[in-house]
């Protein structure tokens, strides 16, 4: 199975060295989907403040395959 990997920025990059072993893409993205709900809350203050968040997924030649972004704007 191929292996996949997830990375965190929200001012600072967290990268998973390890990855995730799944079947397919499709399963990639549908991880990169949990882990942005996971972990979303924990980024309150941060979006609140204007700032970003992204899960970004990636193969193992660092390719990448799946992004979610949420966006902070103050008015």
């Amino acid at each position: 199975m191929p292996r996949y990997f997830f990375r965190l920025q929200n001012g600072e990059t967290l990268t998973d060295e390890d990855g995730e072993e799944l079947p397919d893409r499709d399963a990639a993205c549908a991880a990169a989907v949990d882990v942005f709900v996971e972990t979303l809350p924990d980024r309150r203050g941060q979006l609140a403040s204007g700032g970003d968040y992204e899960v970004l997924v990636t193969d193992a030649d660092n390719g990448p395959i799946y992004s979610i972004t949420a966006k902070g704007r103050r008015f």
